[in-house]
C-alpha cells in the first residue's frame, strides 16, 4: 500500500511538472528540431547548388578551350547570377578574363576582372590576383593612372615584388624611369633569393640603366 501511494505521489508530481514546465520543453523540442531540419536542408541545397555549379563550370572550361569566347560569356554570366557565392563563379571569370584579353576583347578582360574583386571579397588572394590582372589589362590600354591606382590598393604581402614589379612595368610605358628603377628594385628587395622572376625583373632593371 505504502508502495502504491509513493508511485502515485510520483505521478502526480510528474503530472504537476509537465502542467507547469510543459509547453515550454515542448516548444524547446520543437526549436532544436526545426533548427535541424533547417541546418539539414541549408547542407543540401548548398551541395545541390555546388554540384550544379560544377557542371556549368565544366561546360565553361570546354568553351574555353575551343576559344569560343561568346558562349564562355554566357556561361559565366549564369554562374555569376546564380551561384555567386561559389568559387566556381570566381574562377570561371578569372579564366574568361583571360580569353578576352588574348582575344584583344579588353573590356570584356576588365569587367570580368572587375567582378571577382567585388565579389571575391572573403578570399583575398583571388583578389590579389585579379587586380594584378586587370592593371596589365589597364596598361596595355594605356590607362596609366587608373593601372597604378590598382596596383596601391591594400594586398597580401606574398604579392608585394608583382604588384611592385607591375608597377615599375607601368611607370616605364608612362615614360617615368626614375619611379620605374625604384619600383624595380623594391620588387627585387621583396622577392625571395631563390624565386626564378628575379633574374626577369633585374634584367629589366639593367635595361634602364643608371
Amino acid at each position: 500500500m505504502a508502495y502504491d501511494l509513493q508511485e502515485q505521489e510520483q505521478i502526480d508530481a510528474l503530472k504537476g511538472f509537465w502542467a507547469q514546465w510543459g509547453k515550454l520543453i515542448g516548444g524547446a523540442v520543437l526549436a532544436v528540431s526545426l533548427g535541424f531540419i533547417g541546418y539539414k536542408a541549408w547542407q543540401t541545397y548548398q551541395k545541390n547548388q555546388a554540384e550544379q555549379a560544377a557542371v556549368v563550370y565544366g561546360q565553361l572550361e570546354q568553351q574555353l578551350q575551343a576559344g569560343q569566347l561568346d558562349k564562355a560569356k554566357a556561361t559565366v554570366a549564369t554562374l555569376q547570377k546564380d551561384y555567386a557565392a561559389s568559387a566556381y563563379a570566381a574562377n570561371g571569370s578569372l579564366l574568361a578574363a583571360k580569353l578576352a584579353f588574348d582575344s584583344k576583347e579588353l573590356g570584356v578582360a576588365r569587367s570580368q576582372l572587375k567582378w571577382v574583386i567585388e565579389h571575391a571579397d572573403k578570399d583575398e588572394t583571388l583578389q590579389a590576383v585579379a587586380r594584378l590582372r586587370l592593371a596589365a589589362v589597364l596598361l596595355d590600354e594605356k590607362q596609366y593612372d587608373v593601372a597604378l591606382a590598382e596596383l596601391a590598393m591594400a594586398h597580401p604581402v606574398a604579392f608585394d615584388a608583382m604588384f611592385l614589379d607591375l608597377k615599375a612595368d607601368v611607370l616605364v610605358a608612362r615614360g617615368d624611369l626614375g619611379g620605374a628603377r625604384e619600383a624595380y628594385k623594391a620588387a627585387l628587395a621583396k622577392s625571395a633569393p631563390e624565386a626564378p622572376v628575379r633574374e626577369f625583373i633585374q634584367a629589366k632593371l639593367d635595361s634602364l640603366g643608371s
